[in-house]
């Protein structure tokens, strides 16, 4: 196993333990609770769940995102077998541990397997929708995406017929 497939791997278990910890932490102290704010309003937390994956676009399909999540880890798990620089193994390794612990609340939390609603928690701003761990994983690996791309664009192209090794 190559050292960026270890890696995306890496990132992808922290991602799932860290968004399933604070999903169970969420779950217990803040059920019944309302919006709790925090730093003086500046943040909130509020627990939702959400049925209608992102932005709410999917209502009443809940099935059909659930499909659409493992479809998805699916192939970033396969991806992550192939990345081969450590901006990939980023990315992908916080896609997939996005997908995975969303995923496993559409899979295994009420009220049915493949119809779950995912636990969202975080809310920065009163106006915007509410996220987690997951989430901000996936977020994350679009940031990411994009100053790799950025750094790529921005260095100088090699000469022609130079090899990295040679420098010529």
């Amino acid at each position: 196993m190559s050292r960026a497939t270890r890696l995306a791997l890496l990132v992808a278990a922290a991602v799932v333990a860290l968004d399933a910890t604070s999903k169970w932490l969420a779950v217990e102290l803040l059920s019944g609770k309302g919006r709790v704010d925090v730093l003086g309003g500046l943040f909130h937390l509020e627990l939702y769940r959400n049925f209608a994956g992102p932005g709410g676009r999917f209502a009443g399909h809940l099935l059909l995102i659930s499909l659409f999540t493992i479809l998805a880890v699916a192939v970033l798990a396969v991806m992550a077998t192939r990345v081969r620089s450590t901006a990939a193994a980023l990315a992908v390794g916080l896609l997939l541990g996005g997908g995975i612990g969303n995923g496993l609340d559409r899979l295994l939390r009420a009220p049915s397997p493949l119809h779950g609603g995912v636990v969202d928690w975080l809310k920065p701003t009163l106006g915007s929708g509410s996220m987690n761990i997951a989430d901000l994983a996936i977020n994350a690996a679009i940031a990411v995406i994009v100053v790799a791309a950025l750094i790529s664009w921005m260095r100088p192209a090699a000469p022609a017929g130079s090899t990295p090794a040679s420098g010529r």
